[in-house]
């Protein structure tokens, strides 16, 4: 009878024509022997009789390994915790999706976890009493000759008399899953992607949660290890070598999307990237972007969002908004671009975890020391075709503090929150590889900034509050769907991209609704057109890079921003030393090197702005009655300090002329009002030059002082200040050229 039993609750088929439970609504009668391999699939779970003693030393054992508690079962744990895998001999060649997520893990909470570790080919073979596991994606045939096989991971086969005397067991390989050699090392894989490597090697497991699907199965795998480095800084756990979590692991069938056409990496880096592939006999590497099998009149993918999440509509804080229904539009506003429906989303069912290789996920963490929320995905190895996502973000982004009616919105009443739709069925799709870190960073506090001023729209705070979550939800959602960032997107105001990082504001005006660059760059990815986009763009690489085009930035805003923002800025911080008195730099480094970047990299007509704007009021000579302000003076002083070794226009440009000017100027002190710390700072400056100029301008630097010096005017304190200059500068024209 307890065998029967177990079998109702493990041994459901894996195939299409799954056996189901009896209690089960419209289940099926099971076998009459209570064989779950007398009509099973190609994979099939058998309990394994694991007596309650040996399930509490596993427990012990775990924890004292460092597995949190929290990640364990209760003892003595349920059926499906303790199984063996059953798979058809005639299965064994055939290719499967072998993915894992990870769940959980310790040290490091949701920073090293809620993403997947990606997705292998694999098939099946047996030898010496053991079922090896083979990598068999396409990437690495190199050639006719040269088309490796890679083995990963080998399983015991089970010979208990219990298991293989079973109706149907003749057809079928067991094996448990459980002890493995633990070579095919998930965590593993992933830390060694970091700089330095770190080797990571799992000691002991525990496999709990099998759950079939109807094309394969899933189960989780609480893992306990040791890296050969530290990996913790054991402020929680004293081991700084041991790490814990959990996995989501799971086999399924391999397909391939039925209109998923690839689309070779285009030149400009609109999308991510698949993993590289070698291409036979060619000597070449090749790679594509990552898409979905999308198409019209397909079945739309479904999206759920986490209950924890769904659960503050339900919170006084959030009683005049519709979280769910934000959360909800971010995700379904994407059908627009392409003019069918593409993606559903409900809230997630109780028996729904996040780690789950057949949902797509909006995972909520309810803990807000992250502080950023992030997309990932993955993909078909041999294809690029994306098989799923998830989306992370924690309660930083549902803090509406700050966030304030617009002043034409006070009197408004809350809009009524619309009726919750009936839940659709979920589809069953397939995930596959993911990156190996996130594809985005986006932070609460980058997101919300300047979230107290108003936005101009007549929106109510609640309403600012959904725009708001929508936008970040939507751009989350753009990246699974294949986009990376476009930081030129606010160039066509508010934005012509949702992927853009925007300030608060932008993010309200637009409320998720992809712009026109999303639309070009959707259309193009799924073959809608055959016109790669034409909208301004740039991403992260061109953001970062040390030539970048000052107009490819985060966070800024406005047709033009150097006109609408930065000159603005730095007039602000510039007042701030020359009317106020402040003297330190930081902020100076910390507002105002964008107007540097412009000076430097921009246009003809952006750098003479940006230099005409960082000059004014403090460039020497100083106009009398400023030099005679000594809070002016000393504050023009500091400024041009700043200014002066970060500007470098191009040597043949005005601008550039017009720096070395004032390098002459002020390093010869020409209005009387330079400190010797600045003129120190600009000997060094010329040293470094080079140029025949510079060595001119020092040279005549240096017979001024020493007729200073000789002369007898200067103080006691001037004096002994010049010596010091003049032999820093002796010492940088002796000589001059290195």
């Amino acid at each position: 009878m307890l065998r029967s039993k177990l079998a109702c609750v493990l041994a459901l088929s894996l195939s299409l024509s799954a056996v189901a439970c009896m209690d089960e609504p419209g289940a099926v009668e099971p076998p009459a022997d209570g064989s779950p391999l007398a009509h099973g699939g190609d994979f099939v779970a058998i309990p394994r009789i694991v007596d309650a003693q040996t399930l509490a030393l596993r427990r012990q054992t775990l924890i004292a390994r460092g597995a949190p508690a929290t990640t364990l079962p209760p003892q003595p744990g349920p059926a499906n915790e303790n199984f063996y895998l059953a798979i058809k001999r005639n299965a064994l060649g055939e290719r499967y999706f072998l993915s894992a997520f990870m769940q959980q893990y310790f040290p490091g909470g949701a920073s090293n976890a809620a993403y997947s570790l990606g997705t292998r080919v694999v098939s099946f073979k047996i030898q010496n009493d053991q079922l090896f596991v083979f990598d068999v994606d396409d990437r690495v045939h190199s050639s006719d000759t040269f088309d490796p096989q890679r083995l990963v991971e080998a399983y015991p086969i089970v010979h208990d008399p219990r298991v293989i005397g079973m109706s149907g067991s003749e057809q079928y390989v067991i094996f448990d899953p459980s002890a493995g050699l633990n070579r095919f090392n998930w965590v593993s894989d992933s830390v060694s992607y970091s700089t330095p490597a770190v080797k990571f090697e799992i000691e002991l497991t525990f496999n709990q949660r099998y759950k079939p699907l109807t094309d394969g199965f899933t189960y989780e795998q609480v893992f306990t290890g040791y890296a050969d480095r530290q990996i913790t800084d054991g402020s929680i756990d004293w081991n700084r070598l041991q790490g814990s979590g959990t996995l989501a692991i799971s086999l399924r069938r391999y397909r391939e999307g039925s209109h998923y056409v690839k689309l070779p990496a285009p030149a400009q880096p609109y999308y991510f990237l698949g993993y590289p592939a070698l291409v036979p006999n060619a000597g070449q590497t090749v790679n594509v972007a990552a898409h979905w099998d999308i198409y019209p009149g397909m079945r739309p993918i479904e999206w759920v969002i986490s209950r924890e999440l769904a659960a503050l509509d339900d919170t006084p804080g959030y009683a005049d908004v519709d979280v769910v229904g934000a959360v909800k539009a971010g995700i379904e506003g994407w059908n627009q671009v392409f003019g069918f429906p593409v993606f559903t989303a409900r809230v997630a069912r109780a028996d729904e975890p996040f780690g789950r290789d057949d949902l797509n996920y909006v995972i909520f963490d309810e803990d807000p020391t992250l502080g950023y929320a992030f997309a990932n995905w993955r993909t078909n190895p041999n294809t690029g075709e994306t098989l799923g996502a998830s989306v992370y973000i924690n309660t930083q982004f549902f803090d509406r503090t700050g966030i304030t009616d617009d002043l034409t919105a006070t009197s408004r009443p809350p809009a009524a929150r619309p009726a919750a739709p009936a839940p659709r069925p979920f589809s069953t799709l397939r995930w596959g590889n993911a990156s190996l870190e996130p594809l985005c960073f986006l932070t609460a506090a980058d997101a919300r900034r300047m979230a107290g001023a108003g936005t101009g729209g007549n929106f109510t705070a609640a309403e600012k509050f959904e725009r708001y979550i929508r936008n970040v939800i939507a751009h989350e959602i753009g990246h699974d769907l294949g986009l990376r960032h476009n930081f030129k997107g606010s160039l066509l105001p508010p934005t012509s991209s949702v992927m853009e990082y925007s300030i608060f504001n932008d993010a309200v005006a637009q409320a998720g609704v992809p712009g026109s660059y999303d639309v070009a760059a959707i259309r193009y990815l799924y073959g809608m057109t055959t016109d790669v986009p034409a909208v301004p763009f740039c991403t992260d690489e061109n953001a970062d890079a040390p030539d970048a085009d000052p107009d490819c930035r985060r966070f800024d805003f406005g047709a033009d921003p150097l006109t609408g923002q930065w000159k603005r800025n730095y007039d602000i911080v510039r007042d701030w030393y020359t009317i106020y008195g402040t003297t330190d730099p930081y902020w100076l480094d910390y507002w105002t090197k964008p107007i540097l970047d412009y000076a430097n990299k921009g246009s003809d007509a952006q750098r003479a702005l940006a230099l005409q704007t960082i000059f004014a009021s403090v460039a020497a000579p100083l106009d009398p009655a400023s030099a005679a302000d000594p809070i002016h003076a000393a504050g023009a002083d500091i400024v041009m300090r700043w200014a002066l070794p970060k500007l470098a226009p191009p040597a043949a440009s005005p601008e550039a002329a017009l720096v070395d000017d004032q390098v002459d100027r002020i390093v010869r002190n020409e209005d009387g009002v330079r400190s010797y710390p600045s003129r120190r700072a600009l000997v060094d400056l010329l040293k470094a030059k080079q140029t025949l100029a510079a060595y001119r301008t020092l040279l005549a630097v240096h017979d001024q002082l020493a007729a200073a010096i000789a002369g007898g005017t200067l103080g006691a304190d001037d004096q002994l200040l010049s010596r010091d200059l003049l032999a820093r500068i002796e010492a940088a024209i002796s000589p001059y050229f290195e």
